[in-house]
Order: structure tokens, then C-alpha cells, then sequence
């Protein structure tokens, strides 16, 4: 056991007091008067002598008189003075004394100076009350001390005999003892002993008296020790062959009525009694085609015959009632033929219903002129070749009008008035899907600058014919035309708009240059609008247009949006 370090000095319980009066010791002589103190009657602990009566006091009783009254405690004189006798307190420590414990047991003499050394030292009384240095409130005498400190203590300092780490006693008995990894447990299946705290969810994951649950989910709940055998021979959902049509399924299930039922190998007797012993369910209907026993209706029971023989008669049914037979057959016959006769009539009659009713439809059926795309203005690479489109192949305005289609510019970053909107525009198209051609609204390429629209074909113009989408911009008749430089010369940015991400924009630049022919970038003198467009025919195929993945998709909701900016 690992022994406590015992310090030098041990204060006893006298010691930790404060010293009030003079000495209660027994002496081994009497002491003379003159050092007893006139207040407490005893030998004086650190004596003072007064001015006024000359007598001796202890220093602590003077002081305690001094809180009650200021004149003398002995002669009563109002002022009054006290000294210090150090003579007389050399000759009261040198008076002999016997221990204060001699009624416990002590022996020891000596004198008045040297007893709180043998009181408070290790080595002095051994039968002098001392409280545990280790602070846990334990009081007896220095004699037991070394015995409680290294045995008996609550907070001494031991190892864990398991773990061996170094704590209080009543730490490693108490709170650690129901923590310690290496702490040795019993088996809760009562296996084995002895087994660490910390090895004991292994030991249980392998213990062959550990409760389990059958694998196969049985429900049932046995040692592991029981569970290959359970598994193998017992569970009732282990997987076993039939052994009639040798399928795999669980026990309970292959050894059931239900599986029984409906096995197609397993054997049952024919239900004739033809003497064939069992058949597989399986064969049982090609076997009950062929059993003699088996009950058949006549082969002309179509014709009327009712009768009804076991197979091995057939025959000789047939040979007895020929002549009843090809009567029937006769009979049924002639009435087949006057039903078709009849059915042919009712046919043609209703052909000919139809085709009256089907010329009425054509001269009845309204025209349901094709729906128009509507177009809406909003705030608003890959170089193809532009191409020039003529008004002759464009809708006119009349047919726009007629259609009722409107343009609503929702907003543009200027105006050169309130009605004027500027680049960049955004174009909304709706309803692509029964869409012709049309035309927007007009838009400007900057404050006061040049007037234009665009023209978009959803379902593609010229040889674009039904693969792709086509888009035109057309210049108009602008009021600041006269201030402008003419033919147009810039770019035009046509960007077709992801509607689901900030990227993947389909954008192509038309370039008003040298090589742009005179008519498409001169100025419109004549009419409203130009009568050539400069644009790109396959602006888009349908199948990008349609096309959906999870960063892009351009139609949505049978909606596109096109965006026109000047660079």
C-alpha cells in the first residue's frame, strides 16, 4: 500500500484556540502569588504589572477589562498605566508543569516553556486531541493518527487497483468504482467473471448465453448458443426446397396448405377414379382431356344435342344417333344463313347514313382561323449569317389587327418620351404553340435615335419551314429620322433569355455595315415600316427550343422571352 507522508508539526485542537487568561496547567509546585493574575486567578500568560497597585495581570484579562471600563480593575483608580514584566513571565515558563493530557494517560513533565512543543509536535503527546491533516473533519488522538491517515482516511490517496489511477479513497470507492473501465464485471448471462467494464458489449455480442433474435425474423428469442440449430433445423422461415416443384421459399410457407394448393408438381388423383394413380397438378388438365372416365358433351352439341357420356362412349353415341345429328346439322344451317342475309341489309343501310351525314358535316363545318402569338416589351456568341425577308413574306398589319393582339411595354431603362421606348427592350411572346408571325411594337436604339420593331416566326420562314424559329428586325418611320445618319450603321444584340438560370443565353449580333444591303438600312420614306427585315431565319432549331435540362430551358409555360439591346 502506498504510505502517506506525515508532516512535522500537527496543531492540536488547544492550539488552533485563542489563549484567553492565564495558564490552566497543572504545576508541580505551587506558584508563588506574585505571578497570579488578580482577574482570573491563574499563573499569567504574558503578565503586564500596573502603575497604580502594582498588580499582575494577564495580558488578555487587561485588555478584556479595557472594553468594560477605563479605571483600574484591581484598586478601581481612574488612570492607570500597565508595563510588560518580561522577568516575571522567564520565571513563570520556567516553573514545572505536568502534560494536560495526564488523565489520558501522558507521563511527560517539563517545564511551562517547552509544553506547547510537546502538545503540537509529532513527536510530543500522543494522547493529544488532533484533527486528520487530510481535512476530512476526522478528530482523535496523535497517537492513531498515522494508522487513520494511511488505513482508515476517507480522503487519502490510493490507486485504483484496476486502472491504477491516483484519487481520493472515497473517489475510487464511490463515484470512480461505478466509472472504471478495468472495473471486473459478472456476465449478466452468468457465463464467465471477471470481465472489464469496458469488454463487456463486446463479450455480449459473443456470449453463447446472451438472448438473441432469430436472424430469419421469426420472432423468436433464444440463447446464441441454440441459434445455428434454430436457424438450420427449426425456425419456420428458413428457406427450404419444395420437394415437389422444387422452389425456395420459407418452411411455413412450402409446408402449407396454401403452397399445396397450388404446387403444379405436387400429385393428386385423378378425380374420375380412372385407376392412373396420382397425377402432378400440373398434367391434371391434359390427363382430364384424355381420361375415359372424364364426362363430354356431344361434338354436336353446337347443332342442339344435349346428351352428355363418359369419353369412352363418344363413339358409339355418334354411330347410335347419326341420323339426329345431320338433322340438326341441317337445321342450324339454314337459320345461319337467313340471320347473314339479314345482317349484310343493316350494314349497307347504315354506310349509307354515314355518307349522307359526313357530307353535312363538311358543308356545316365553320373556318377556326389559326390562334395569334401575343408579344409584350419588357426592360430589358455565336455569329450566324443574317438573312434579308421581304413584306411579302411577312403577315400584314390588317391580320394582326384582326387577330386582336396587343404589345405592352412593361418597362425600358430610358424614353425619349412617354410613349417611346428605348434599348434594351425585353419581348414576351406567349401561346407558341398556335403561333404565325407577328410583329412588336416599336422600339428606339437609343434617346432620339433610330425606330424599329421585331418580327418573330415560331414555326420558321423560307426553307427554316417548320425546324427552326426565325426573327427580323424591320426599321419604321421615326420622328427624328431627318437628324439621323443614314444608311444605319451598329450592332443589334438578339439574345433569347433562360428562364430558370443567369446563363446559357442564346445571343447573336446583327451588324449594320458596309456589306448590309442599301434597302435594309435606309431610311423609311414611303410607309411605316420597312418593307425588307435583316435577321437570321434559323435563329433557333425547335428541338434546342424545346429542349429542358436541369441549368436550361427557354420555353416555359408556352412562353419565351427575347431581349433586343443596342452595342
Amino acid at each position: 500500500m502506498r504510505r502517506t507522508a506525515i508532516p512535522r508539526a500537527i496543531p492540536s485542537l488547544r492550539g488552533a484556540q485563542p489563549c484567553l487568561g492565564g495558564y490552566d496547567y497543572q504545576f508541580i509546585d505551587t506558584p508563588p502569588d506574585r505571578v497570579i493574575c488578580n482577574i482570573c486567578h491563574l499563573p499569567s500568560r504574558d503578565p503586564y504589572l500596573t502603575t497604580c497597585c502594582g498588580h499582575v495581570l494577564c495580558n488578555s484579562c487587561l485588555d478584556n477589562s479595557k472594553r468594560v471600563s477605563v479605571v483600574c480593575p484591581v484598586c478601581r483608580a481612574e488612570e492607570f498605566m500597565a508595563y510588560i514584566n518580561k522577568q516575571l513571565d522567564r520565571e513563570l515558563k520556567s516553573l514545572h508543569v505536568m502534560c494536560s493530557n495526564k488523565e489520558s494517560g501522558c507521563e511527560w513533565q517539563g517545564v511551562l516553556n517547552d509544553i506547547k512543543y510537546h502538545l503540537e509536535n509529532i513527536d510530543g503527546c500522543l494522547y493529544e486531541n488532533v484533527k486528520c491533516f487530510n481535512q476530512c473533519g476526522e478528530i482523535l488522538q496523535r497517537r492513531y493518527l498515522i494508522n487513520h491517515v494511511e488505513a482508515e482516511c476517507p480522503r487519502r490517496k490510493v490507486n485504483c487497483k484496476y486502472c491504477h489511477i491516483l484519487r481520493e479513497h472515497q473517489f475510487i470507492e464511490g463515484k470512480h468504482k461505478q466509472q472504471c473501465p478495468k472495473l471486473p464485471l459478472p456476465c449478466p448471462n452468468k457465463c464467465i467473471q471477471n470481465i472489464p467494464r469496458e469488454d463487456m458489449e463486446a463479450h455480449r455480442r459473443e456470449c453463447p448465453l446472451e438472448i438473441v433474435q432469430c436472424s430469419n425474423m421469426c420472432q423468436k428469442r433464444l440463447q446464441r448458443q441454440y441459434l445455428t440449430k434454430h436457424v438450420e433445423n427449426e425456425c419456420p422461415r428458413r428457406q427450404v426446397y419444395c420437394q415437389y416443384c422444387l422452389i425456395i421459399g420459407e418452411h411455413y410457407l412450402i409446408e402449407s396448405c396454401e403452397h399445396r394448393a397450388v404446387c403444379p408438381e405436387f400429385p393428386v388423383p385423378c378425380p374420375n377414379n380412372c385407376g392412373a394413380g396420382s397425377v402432378p397438378r400440373e398434367d391434371m388438365e391434359a390427363h382430364k382431356k384424355e381420361c375415359p372416365l372424364e364426362m363430354v358433351q356431344c361434338e354436336y352439341h353446337n347443332v342442339g344435342c344435349k346428351e352428355r357420356m363418359m369419353r369412352k362412349e363418344v363413339d358409339k353415341h355418334e354411330e347410335e344417333n347419326m341420323k339426329d345429328h345431320l338433322s340438326m346439322t341441317k337445321l342450324e344451317l339454314n337459320k345461319t344463313k337467313d340471320q347473314l342475309t339479314s345482317v349484310i341489309e343493316h350494314i349497307g343501310i347504315v354506310v349509307h347514313q354515314l355518307q349522307i351525314d359526313h357530307k353535312q358535316n363538311l358543308q356545316n363545318q365553320p373556318y377556326l382561323p389559326r390562334k395569334p402569338v401575343r408579344m409584350e416589351m419588357i426592360q430589358g456568341s455565336t455569329q450566324l449569317q443574317p438573312s434579308v425577308i421581304t413584306q411579302s413574306t411577312a403577315i400584314s398589319n390588317t391580320v394582326i389587327s384582326n387577330a386582336k393582339w396587343s404589345v405592352e411595354l412593361l418597362a425600358t431603362t430610358a424614353s425619349c418620351n412617354t410613349h417611346d421606348q428605348v434599348c434594351p427592350v425585353i419581348i414576351k411572346i406567349h401561346g407558341l404553340k398556335d403561333a404565325t408571325e407577328l410583329y412588336s411594337n416599336s422600339f428606339y436604339t437609343h434617346g432620339k435615335g433610330y425606330k424599329m420593331c421585331l418580327s418573330v416566326d415560331p414555326d420558321g420562314d423560307g426553307d427554316s419551314k417548320g425546324t427552326h424559329m426565325s426573327v427580323y428586325l424591320y426599321l419604321m418611320k421615326g420622328p427624328h429620322d431627318d437628324m439621323l445618319t443614314w444608311p444605319l450603321r451598329g450592332k443589334i444584340e438578339l439574345k433569347l433569355l433562360n428562364q430558370i438560370s443567369d446563363c446559357e443565353h442564346r445571343s447573336l449580333t446583327l451588324a449594320y455595315n458596309d456589306n448590309t444591303t442599301t434597302e435594309v438600312a435606309s431610311q423609311v420614306t414611303n410607309d411605316d415600316r420597312a418593307t425588307t427585315g435583316w435577321g437570321y431565319p434559323q435563329f433557333i432549331s425547335k428541338v434546342v427550343l424545346h429542349r429542358i435540362t436541369p441549368t436550361c430551358r427557354y420555353l416555359k409555360n408556352d412562353c419565351i422571352f427575347l431581349q433586343v439591346s443596342k452595342l
